[in-house]
């Protein structure tokens, strides 16, 4: 080979290593938008708090609606400047940015063509009332992208080679938290901390209905949380402390969004306690185990059930002037074990059993 073709390979290898090269990793940008994650975060919860407090009208621009999308635009100003940034050092325009937050670009052009899709549909079809607002589709289509915004710290994380500090990890697991905390907002038609209260007070003479709505939002939230969770504990050992804020956290969320006595708030008591139980159960290496990981999987879901319902008899009895549960030991008692068999099932997915070799 002669030198001149040495020469035009190696010019070549040159530009296509530069076209597939991407910025390294930044702490400091994955921090940044675990802020902007949080913000995301209580923008929707504050709007869905407006919504169910009668702070809004049948109006778009509001100030709540202004909070939210603000904070998705300081998102997506913080990516946009990274990525101008980045070109002007000579990266591609297509791979400007970090490993990680390129989808979560794509989503904050996603949300912002969203938002005037969801302004045109509340022109044509009018404004969504009670849980009509929850799966509209133009409020899931929302919903998905800011979850690609929310979600670019833990892809940033799990492509990285790092400690496992609250140092390393914090960004990633405040991402976690949100995207657990906006999961169970989708699904507060069915929440333990606002279908419940219809389990107190006298017995009515038809439960069919209720007793399917109070079964849901048991197993439902109990495992969105520990499949968070389970996620979590796949890729990292998680510091001390995780389960707790990633329950708490999340158990506040909900709570605060429909909260009408300050009473109701024993609810994130009940969530921090389980948090502790699973933050002692992981620092115990129990995951390392398959046995150990099927145990966590039931015990975590029934515990967070069971509580939830005491913590239920407890506000029927004491503050929503009603008696305690109705419910009798077949279904107060029967709910939790299906949380927990629920959660079973999750761990088969995690640690599947082994196959022939």
């Amino acid at each position: 080979m002669t030198s001149i073709s040495l020469l035009r390979e190696k010019i070549l290898s040159r530009g296509a290593d530069e076209t597939a090269a991407i910025p390294a990793d930044s702490i400091q940008l994955d921090r940044w938008m675990a802020i902007t994650a949080c913000l995301i975060t209580f923008g929707l919860f504050i709007d869905g708090w407006a919504h169910n407090h009668g702070q809004v009208d049948d109006s778009f621009f509001t100030p709540w609606h202004a909070l939210l999308y603000g904070a998705v635009g300081l998102a997506g100003l913080t990516l946009i400047v990274t990525h101008m940034r980045n070109v002007g050092k000579g990266f591609h325009f297509s791979r400007a940015l970090p490993a990680g937050y390129t989808v979560s670009l794509l989503g904050f052009f996603m949300f912002a063509a969203g938002g005037v899709a969801d302004l045109a549909w509340h022109e044509i079809f009018g404004f969504e009332e009670g849980t009509e607002a929850l799966i509209s589709p133009s409020h899931l289509f929302l919903a998905v992208s800011g979850l690609m915004i929310v979600t670019g710290p833990i892809r940033a994380a799990w492509q990285r080679m790092s400690g496992e500090s609250w140092r390393e990890l914090l960004p990633a697991i405040l991402s976690f938290t949100c995207i657990s905390s906006i999961f169970l907002f989708f699904v507060a038609f069915a929440a333990i901390t606002s279908s419940t209260a219809m389990l107190t007070g006298p017995r009515p003479d038809s439960t069919r209905l209720i007793d399917g709505l109070g079964i849901v939002a048991f197993m439902l939230h109990s495992n969105i949380l520990l499949g968070v969770l389970l996620l979590m504990s796949r890729r990292w050992r998680l510091p001390v402390g995780t389960a707790t804020l990633v329950f708490g956290t999340s158990a506040a969320l909900m709570t605060w969004l429909r909260v009408r006595h300050n009473e109701e708030f024993i609810f994130v008591l009940g969530a921090l306690a389980v948090g502790l139980l699973a933050d002692w159960l992981l620092q115990r290496s129990t995951l390392d185990t398959v046995a150990g990981t099927r145990l966590f999987s039931i015990v975590i879901p029934f515990a967070y059930s069971l509580g939830a319902l005491v913590v239920v008899e407890i506000l029927g009895a004491n503050v929503w002037d009603a008696d305690g549960l109705w419910w009798l030991i077949h279904m107060w008692l029967g709910v939790p074990v299906m949380a927990g068999a629920f959660g079973y099932g999750l761990s088969l997915l995690l640690r599947p059993p082994a196959a022939p070799a």
